[in-house]
């Protein structure tokens, strides 16, 4: 891995310790993500939850009245935190392409926070009936984020002659449907099977 996906894996996690400040929050929300993740929303309890967190129901209805608010406050923190992610890869110093790759390389690290189960909750968000509606209206508002600062840099790329021509937007809906479809695999998968590279994830989009 590149210092600079390692650099951008260390603002993905500052980015949510600062989104969530305190220790017992976070402790919940990853261990939610991680059960919702295995067990989907309806067969999902918050004493799940507390069990794999190791604290007492009570405990966790101390922070969040019910499972729909705790699902609604990771579903704000996905779509919040993969926008930013795109836009901390666009600051740093490089051609689109070279940010682009950092960005896809920081997102398939097996520990990065970006990859880890946000992919899967946002999936069900838009399939799920039984999400709750909040969550929802929270993951179609905050959709086009990642699109705002990735875009960018596809037209910069274009502009420079290392991207592929074509529509920014869908070469911007097939990126994000790779990394999507790539944590999907990662949660599904129980066996260690190997994943692509970002060379070889990244390939349809070099000129």
């Amino acid at each position: 891995m590149s210092t600079q996906s390692a650099q951008l894996q260390e603002m993905f996690l500052k980015g949510f310790e600062e989104d969530v400040q305190d220790k017992a929050v976070r402790q919940i929300i990853l261990h939610a993500i991680e059960v919702f993740s295995k067990k989907g929303f309806t067969g999902t309890k918050i004493k799940d939850i507390a069990q794999s967190a190791g604290f007492s129901q009570g405990y966790v209805y101390t922070y969040f009245k019910s499972k729909d608010e705790l699902f609604t406050k990771i579903v704000e923190l996905a779509t919040l935190g993969s926008g930013r992610s795109v836009y901390q890869a666009s600051q740093l110093i490089g051609s689109p392409i070279q940010k682009i790759t950092w960005l896809t390389e920081a997102f398939m690290s097996a520990d990065s926070i970006a990859m880890q189960h946000w992919r899967l909750i946002l999936l069900q968000t838009t399939t799920s009936e039984s999400i709750p509606e909040e969550a929802k209206r929270v993951a179609k508002e905050n959709a086009i984020e990642p699109f705002k600062h990735f875009i960018p840099l596809v037209i910069q790329g274009q502009q420079d002659g290392e991207i592929v021509e074509g529509d920014p937007f869908m070469l911007a809906i097939t990126y994000f449907s790779f990394i999507q479809g790539l944590g999907i695999s990662k949660i599904q998968t129980t066996s260690e099977l190997p994943f692509p590279s970002a060379e070889v994830v990244l390939r349809f989009l070099r000129k």
